[in-house]
């Protein structure tokens, strides 16, 4: 992977570029086409960017703590437990963070396929985010951990305090979908976007935005720009209300 920004341009792994940020902070990370879709023809994510893509989305995710999804891209069937190269758990181990990062699910209703193996081969249990409300449809004898904030509602900012207070999760990745970014945006908990962007039209008709309605704009500022087999991977930090773009 090349860094074009900041310059002079120089090759880097993408392990060393991501593990730069402090032991509190919280990433959305999220692959789209050139013309602003999340998603491909075919409705998947993994349709974009590539080997490239996939290489940055290992390493985001071995140097993190743990994984935020939400629950409609759980429902896909498509995430599984976290599981690394042998090369990535090593280099995870040699920084302190032995064991896998576990995935941890956003859900409001606990509508949920409890049998999948998300929730039934985890090296590192999974966590599932969700609300008091919800709690009597908790399945007796899973292995994962809930994790309620919030009555009716699921209420993010005290689950992402709790994670890091009581689960010692401090570099958060959100990897989405879109309802789950945009709440977490929202809500005023996102440091960092990391952008993949894939040399690819989808064309009307097949689009899915990355963020839904936002009431105000976040500003932001570009920190580094990457390139790799012709997909770009951008970096921009969110500044914080009253703080001046530098």
């Amino acid at each position: 992977m090349r860094r074009l920004l900041p310059g002079p341009p120089v090759e880097l792994d993408p392990f060393d570029a991501y593990q730069d940020q402090p032991d509190r902070w919280l990433r959305v990370g999220m692959a789209l086409s050139v013309d602003g879709s999340v998603t491909d023809r075919q409705g998947w994510t993994d349709g974009l960017g590539g080997e490239a893509d996939r290489r940055v989305f290992r390493a985001l995710r071995a140097v993190s703590d743990g994984i935020l999804v939400g629950a409609t891209t759980i429902r896909t069937g498509r995430v599984g437990p976290h599981r690394l190269p042998e090369e990535l758990r090593a280099r995870r181990a040699a920084i302190g963070k032995p064991a896998p990062a576990p995935v941890i699910v956003v859900t409001r209703s606990l509508r949920l396929d409890w049998s999948h193996r998300l929730f039934t081969e985890a090296a590192s249990p999974t966590i599932v985010i969700t609300c008091a409300d919800a709690m009597p449809g908790w399945p007796p004898g899973t292995a994962a951990h809930p994790l309620v904030a919030g009555g009716t509602e699921v209420d993010l900012p005290e689950a992402v305090r709790r994670l890091r207070t009581e689960h010692g999760l401090g570099q958060l990745l959100c990897e989405g979908g879109p309802v789950l970014a945009t709440a977490m945006t929202a809500a005023g908990l996102v440091d960092e976007l990391c952008l993949t962007i894939a040399p690819a039209l989808i064309g009307a008709g097949h689009h899915t935005r990355p963020f839904g309605h936002l009431d105000r704009r976040p500003d932001l500022t570009l920190t580094a720009l990457y390139e790799s087999d012709g997909v770009i991977f951008s970096r921009y930090r969110l500044l914080r209300s009253g703080e001046v773009q530098d």
